[in-house]
């Protein structure tokens, strides 16, 4: 199976989830700024929430996605206050084509004082269980 893991993040909060899904998945993370290359069985591809939508960088990425060369897209993201990037990733990459997976990891991410310490190690091991999961 071809997996992919690519991840969009200002603060670092997104790029360590998306270490932790690499890892179990047995891939490198990348950002979004490295393309994909040839056919993928599964993308893993996360955000953070940005003025309440994904940033327009993620957007204009999505728009580049082929949805012939990615079988399926598994969405994980942080966020400080709101509490999941699900449903607008999801609509973004519907609206490409692309057939998205109805499981989705979120956690807490930090911002300013919000949410410190996040993620944490118990974010990454759920993150971890969630890959599992979806490899299984």
């Amino acid at each position: 199976m071809n997996i992919e893991v690519r991840y969009y993040s200002k603060s670092g909060n997104t790029k360590k989830i998306a270490n932790a899904i690499a890892k179990q998945a047995g891939v490198s993370a990348k950002s979004i700024h490295e393309p994909i290359q040839g056919e993928v069985d599964l993308l893993f591809l996360g955000t953070g929430i940005y003025a309440f939508d994904i940033d327009p960088e993620l957007k204009g990425y999505i728009s580049t996605l082929n949805p012939a060369n990615i079988k399926m897209v598994v969405v994980f993201s942080t966020a400080a206050i709101v509490q999941s990037a699900y449903e607008k990733t999801k609509k973004y990459l519907q609206d490409q084509g692309l057939h998205v997976s109805d499981k989705e990891y979120h956690c807490p991410g930090h911002y300013m004082i919000l949410r410190t310490g996040h993620p944490n190690a118990e974010d990454i091991k759920k993150a971890e269980q969630f890959t599992r999961s979806i490899l299984e």
